[in-house]
């Protein structure tokens, strides 16, 4: 199926990146615009696209159009460019399409994205809602930690790991917020943590959710643990907990940890509180993409996404 995707504009690169993690034949058609061949079950995994649907026709005129009939149906619009009066596009492509013009409760939303030069109509599949992330909020959970990671940023580093199907390892676990992220999307993990709270917290919040067939919960010291090979490690770095730090320094558990994931993936997707591209490179990652992410307005966070 031919899909266009339009990003949202908070961080232009990562949601390219994030998409192109799910989509990866993913192109460019316009300013955060892009098209791809996939499935358009995955779409609902994605976090900053704002808004994706089928591709029912590309022109450059809205003459002549062959578009599906539909029972009920509202025409949008999403300006890239251009200054032709948006009512005028809206009434030529409804103009055109057969079925009841509905704009309170359409069955389909037909989008139109357009550049002022080009115009790329769709039937709407998808369109982002935060609201669909509020029943696993950190504040939600059975067991909460205030440090743990809320469903948005887990599920932007599950993305950009590029897994849609397989099975994911995030090694410093915590309460379970990145795999409770996992089992939602259908994805099958294991998470580890030294500390006997945060893994008995994290268990008790994958019962709660029903993702125990999916993603279990060990506690162990990662540096020791004896678990197997997976599609790719995720996880976001302990930084402030004594109990997780196995009597070492950051920069030694970050380097220790960061050998050991080697033994259980080629890939690895990290988030840290700094630029950990030179501790990355020294364990022998190479490190592929650096991204930025603003947790608020007194937190930044560094994501990189690794290959061997």
């Amino acid at each position: 199926m031919r899909l266009v995707l339009q990003l949202s504009k908070e961080n232009p690169a990562l949601a390219e990146s994030e998409a192109k993690g799910l989509y990866p034949k993913a192109k460019p058609l316009a300013d955060g615009l892009l098209i791809t061949e996939g499935d358009a079950g995955l779409l609902r995994r994605l976090v900053m696209t704002r808004f994706a649907g089928r591709l029912l026709a590309e022109t450059n005129t809205l003459d002549k159009l062959k578009l599906p009939a539909y029972k009920s149906f509202a025409v949008r619009l999403s300006r890239l460019g251009g200054k032709e009066p948006s009512q005028t596009i809206i009434n030529a492509v409804a103009g055109q399409i057969k079925g009841t013009v509905d704009l309170n409760e359409p069955k389909v939303i037909v989008r139109v994205f357009t550049d002022g030069k080009k115009y790329w109509i769709t039937e709407q599949l998808y369109e982002f809602s935060a609201k669909s992330f509020a029943a696993r909020d950190v504040n939600a959970r059975l067991v909460f930690h205030p440090a743990s990671l809320q469903p948005k940023y887990g599920r932007i580093l599950l993305n950009l790991s590029g897994v849609t199907k397989g099975k994911i390892l995030d090694p410093f676990c915590g309460v379970g917020g990145l795999v409770l992220e996992a089992g939602e999307m259908g994805l099958k993990a294991v998470g580890v943590d030294i500390d006997e709270k945060y893994a008995e917290g994290a268990a008790e919040n994958i019962w709660f959710y029903r993702f125990e067939k999916k993603v279990k919960i060990e506690c162990a010291d990662f540096l020791e643990w004896k678990g197997g090979k997976f599609d790719a490690v995720v996880t976001d770095l302990p930084y402030g907990r004594s109990s997780a730090l196995h009597g070492k320094k950051l920069d030694e558990l970050y380097l220790a940890a960061f050998k050991k994931m080697k033994t259980h993936s080629r890939r690895l997707v990290v988030m840290g509180p700094k630029d950990l591209a030179p501790l990355l490179k020294k364990a022998g990652w190479k490190p592929k993409q650096k991204f930025q992410l603003y947790m608020h307005k007194s937190l930044m966070r560094w994501a990189h996404v690794c290959d061997l």
